[in-house]
């Protein structure tokens, strides 16, 4: 177990990795539909001639900005799940330690 200078709460570990899946992945996500929604509009907003210049490159930068923000999405589960891992490892490592601590001192006689 470590010392006063390095402590980890499993518990904290568990309540951030819950937060990053119930409250930020999913509104990133929703970010993400909103800017896949957008894209999907008229065209023709921008004029007929207009239209040939700007609509296809803004539908570009939109799919693309769009990918972007659902991969990051994706990335914040990862770290979440990753998260709640690493809490567990803590935790296990931790009851390991102390178990073999006991042992060790059943073998001193104490």
């Amino acid at each position: 177990m470590a010392g006063d200078a390095y402590k980890v709460d499993p518990a904290e570990l568990h309540k951030f990795g819950e937060y990053l899946t119930n409250t930020t992945a999913p509104a990133v996500k929703k970010s993400s539909d909103a800017v896949h929604a957008a894209n999907g509009g008229d065209i023709n907003a921008f004029g007929i001639f207009l239209a040939q210049i700007l609509a296809i490159p803004a539908r570009i930068a939109l799919a693309a900005v769009g990918d972007n923000v659902t991969k990051a999405s994706q990335d914040i589960t990862d770290v979440a799940s990753t998260t709640v891992k690493a809490a567990d490892a803590y935790k296990n490592q931790d009851d390991a330690a102390l178990a073999g601590l006991g042992d060790f001192a059943k073998e001193l006689g104490q």
